[in-house]
């Protein structure tokens, strides 16, 4: 009698964001790979951003509940690597080892009060995944989601370190979106980086935070999911 093994993974979603100018031609483009495990959830995302000639990668591991484990992140710009950044994440805090310009710099420690339920490293699969924490409950009220990012800036690329912030996220609606990868059900969400920042518009898929939309009024810069696949 020949017997099956519980498969490893239980989801995966696979696929490509376009990042498009205000004419829609493409400026960049993110490859990613979202899989889900009975011990959590690991996220990989390829950032390539032709105008900026930068290459992001990133690897990001989650709890089941979504909450950051530990993550990598990698900047190449102009065919040089600015940064490195390696953080793990424990009760007490996060632990931070960067390489700067090929620089070594002192290990961070960011220490914690409560267990950290969000990791922000860029790419916008990894934006997607804030919804988990948000939920949908009180539509149109904004709720402050504690983060560690490696960069308050546009791109990720500015001022790369370890920093603390607060992502002030609002659940806004379920609605109907077509993108280039097909029609969806969506769940709406508004994303505020920074009070002086106007919010971002996300829209994921309805049954989970598989990425589908964004657009955010501070840059001309848009972008949609553009193809996809799924593995259950």
């Amino acid at each position: 009698m020949t017997m099956c093994a519980d498969p490893i993974l239980y989801r995966r979603l696979r696929g490509e964001i376009a990042y498009r100018g205000d004419d829609g031609a493409y400026l960049g483009r993110e490859y990613f790979d979202l899989s889900s495990h009975r011990g959590g959830h690991v996220l990989r995302a390829q950032c390539l951003l032709d105008d900026a000639r930068l290459i992001r990668d990133v690897t990001l591991s989650m709890a089941p509940d979504w909450s950051p484990q530990d993550g990598y992140c990698r900047i190449d710009r102009a065919g040089r690597t600015d940064s490195i950044i390696w953080f793990r994440i424990t009760q007490n805090g996060v632990y931070v080892d960067q390489s700067l310009h090929g620089q070594l710099l002192p290990q961070q420690h960011l220490p914690l009060e409560a267990p950290l339920p969000y990791l922000g490293l860029h790419p916008l699969q990894g934006d997607a995944l804030i919804v988990e924490q948000r939920g949908t409950d009180a539509p149109g009220q904004y709720r402050a989601v504690a983060a560690v990012t490696n960069s308050i800036s546009p791109n990720g690329d500015e001022a790369v370190g370890a920093q603390r912030m607060h992502i002030h996220v609002a659940y806004l609606g379920r609605e109907n979106i077509s993108v280039t990868a097909g029609t969806f059900t969506a769940r709406h969400y508004a994303l505020r980086w920074r009070d002086d920042w106007p919010p971002a518009d996300l829209w994921v898929r309805e049954q989970d935070n598989l990425f589908l939309f964004m657009r955010w009024p501070m840059i001309s810069t848009w972008y949609e999911l553009d193809t996809w696949e799924e593995q259950l």
